[in-house]
């Protein structure tokens, strides 16, 4: 390989892992303990578990109870099995039948109880093993979170690929030189090639699994052209389960049994296990039972069933077997058990719990590497202190992940029966805590010090969680082993050996490791900072000042005020384009006049002119008089937010309005040209305070 695309892959895979490298770990540090994330609840719960088979639920005396509350007649009925639990979850949409009452028409999430048919809302069931799940795809943010992990999955694949081809050649010498006494440097280097080779094969199946379960919208948009946009039949070739049919009328005799359906489909095939059922029209005369299964893990890897049942003429009308696989089914069931672990058993899923932490650790020692290379005394202070800011903020973020989780345990295992809306508890105390704990280390400006903590309070509070399991649930690890409740057992087992190797580790790290560190070597004096900084900023004021007089010659170079102003410009015009664009959606699909108009044009559309395309033109004008530094870092926010208004309004045209293709292109070219704007007036700014 020829230097200079050694220099390129290095560069791509040090930038798009920095970039990405806080929110991976978060990823992978999360996903590990979702991978259990039914067995935390049970052990949350404390209750003991009786693992009643699922067609021996009687779902009649459910649905009968469910009618009486919630008025079932004319809704869609989606009921999840699961496999470890003494409840099933069931999503019913509103009410398809015109004759409905209000209460009918409203959807509902909830869980049910099989043996007391009680049942609990989404918030009052909610766990922390919910909780860790969804923070590993950031569902904690609306909307955007999905598609924020699927896009860091995906440059986490350009991470992967540029890694091995810059690591190709060290990977076999690197097993047989790693020395932990030997430089900082070259002992984060060796470690970070020799486990991140180890666990290759995992990380690149995560990273395709999950860019393509959070992206699927991007996946979907060449099979939506091959449809011609029907996007209905698209989905009933892809999810046929969840094809929705017409209300027709209520039907006049009793509702047929769904136990007897539950009961007779269980049996068509051998060593099979219901995992899903749909009511689809529940008391309509055109009333489905679609019910889904899996043959066992140890029999096949993948084989699904269908049946779907005209609930009135006791009909088969489709039957799919799992014996014969269809390719738009069975892929996406391959992905998911690839990303989920949700085959072998519990053995399976531990493998993938050593495998997200020796990812997490990949993933620290490459952060590592790039504080440690970028210290050294040819670079300015400027840049020192960029790197070690970066590695402080990353390093709290990351180790800090640890103790939070640790504590949190506890917090659920404490106030379980405290709270009845668990979720917002949850959501308070874990992110509560965690931004105490990022604010601290980031301040101390210590890694070991921040290493070292984490792995001290993570063991002390791990130690604590089947201690306080116990006291509080009298779940001792020997009474829930004699009475076979292994889930519970699990997770504090679990993390007695988490605690053992953080408490292991934190005997390890000695202080003269620190002495190994370029920053001990070549410190920062913070201390004397301001009068490094203004020492500095002289320096670079000098440069500036004659660089600019070579840049004004050359024949491409356009002054930097100059160069904002067109920006703004470009920025109005697209405002201006957009909405004439826009009026393609009114002339081909739309009325001319939106709902509830009066001829008057509101307040709020001028609001949002103003706030747009008026303080653009205000931006744009002011830049040819002011240059202070209240107006540059005014200008830079105000730049900013709309950089981030025009990146969303890109990405919400795009889901929502997919075919408006002339509408994306040129709300595309704003946010580009926002982006420019800012980056721009970010080294206005600079400039702004070098000179000063």
């Amino acid at each position: 390989m020829s230097k200079r695309n050694y220099n390129v892959f290095f560069n791509t895979h040090t930038v798009s892992g920095i970039i990405i490298s806080f929110a991976l770990y978060v990823i992978f540090f999360a996903g590990a303990f979702a991978l259990f994330k039914d067995e935390i609840r049970i052990w949350e719960e404390g209750e003991p578990i009786d693992y009643i088979e699922r067609e021996h639920i009687d779902y009649d005396t459910i649905l009968k109870k469910l009618d009486h509350k919630y008025e079932l007649i004319g809704r869609d009925l989606q009921i999840n099995f699961g496999e470890k639990s003494n409840k099933i979850s069931v999503y019913m949409g509103g009410s398809k039948d015109s004759l409905a009452s209000e209460k009918a028409k409203q959807y509902h999430y909830f869980s049910v109880d099989i043996n007391s048919v009680d049942t609990t809302t989404y918030p009052e069931h909610y766990s922390l093993g919910e909780f860790l799940y969804r923070l590993h795809f950031f569902a904690q943010f609306p909307t955007i979170g999905i598609y924020l992990a699927g896009f860091v999955a995906f440059f986490f694949l350009f991470a992967i690929v540029t890694g091995v081809i810059v690591h190709w050649k060290k990977i076999i010498p690197n097993f047989y030189t790693f020395n932990p006494r030997a430089v900082l440097k070259r002992v984060w280097a060796d470690a970070h090639t020799a486990l991140g080779i180890i666990g290759l094969p995992f990380q690149f199946i995560f990273a395709v699994t999950g860019a393509y379960f959070c992206l699927t919208i991007l996946v979907l948009l060449p099979a939506n052209a091959l449809y011609n946009n029907d996007q209905a039949k698209l989905m009933a070739d892809l999810r046929p389960e969840r094809q929705t049919d017409e209300w027709i009328a209520k039907a006049d005799t009793k509702v047929p049994s769904f136990n007897d359906f539950a009961k007779n489909a269980v049996t068509r095939w051998d060593d099979c296990h219901l995992t899903m059922g749909f009511i689809k029209n529940y008391g309509g005369t055109n009333m489905k039972y679609v019910l889904l299964s899996e043959v066992e893990d140890s029999k096949r890897f993948i084989g699904t069933s269908r049946t779907v049942l005209d609930a009135f003429s006791g009909t088969i009308k489709e039957e799919k077997s799992p014996n014969e696989l269809a390719y738009t089914e069975d892929v996406q069931r391959v992905l998911s058990r690839l990303h989920f672990a949700d085959f072998g058993g519990v053995p399976t899923k531990i493998v993938y719990f050593i495998l997200a932490f020796i990812t997490c650790f990949v993933i620290i020692t490459g952060v590592l590497i790039w504080i440690e290379t970028r210290n050294k005394k040819s670079m300015s202070i400027s840049q020192r202190l960029y790197t070690a800011k970066v590695g402080h903020i990353y390093m709290a973020i990351c180790l800090s992940m640890l103790p939070v989780t640790a504590l949190s345990f506890l917090f659920v295992k404490l106030s379980n029966g405290y709270f009845v809306d668990k979720q917002t508890a949850i959501y308070y105390f874990y992110f509560s805590t965690w931004l105490v704990a990022i604010i601290f280390f980031r301040f101390k400006r210590d890694n070991y010090l921040t290493n070292k903590y984490s792995l001290l309070l993570g063991a002390i509070f791990g130690f604590l969680i089947p201690i306080a399991n116990g006291i509080v649930s009298s779940n001792w690890i020997w009474n829930t082993y004699v009475q076979h409740q292994y889930d519970i057992l699990l997770v504090d087992v679990l993390w007695i050996i988490i605690a053992t190797l953080s408490l292991i580790f934190y005997k390890k790290i000695q202080p003269q490791v620190k002495t190994q560190s370029s920053y001990t070597k070549n410190p920062i004096d913070y201390k004397n900072l301001a009068a490094l900084q203004a020492e500095e900023a002289k320096k670079i004021a000098e440069t500036i000042n004659t660089s600019s007089k070579t840049e004004t010659n050359h024949q491409n170079y356009i002054p930097m005020r100059t160069k904002i102003i067109m920006l703004w410009m470009f920025i109005i015009l697209g405002f201006i384009f957009h909405h004439i664009y826009g009026l393609a959606t009114v002339f081909f699909k739309e009325s001319v006049f939106i709902e509830g108009s009066t001829g008057e044009t509101p307040f709020w559309a001028h609001q949002w002119r103003i706030l747009m395309e008026g303080l653009a033109f205000l931006f744009a004008i002011l830049t040819v008089q002011l240059s202070r530094i209240w107006f540059r870092w005014a200008s830079f926010i105000w730049a900013s937010i709309v950089a981030l208004f025009n990146i969303y309004h890109v990405i919400e045209a795009i889901l929502h309005e997919a075919t408006n293709y002339s509408e994306i292109f040129i709300l595309l070219l704003m946010a580009i040209a926002s982006v420019f704007l800012v980056m721009n007036l970010n080294k206005w700014r600079k400039e702004n305070a070098t000179m000063n």
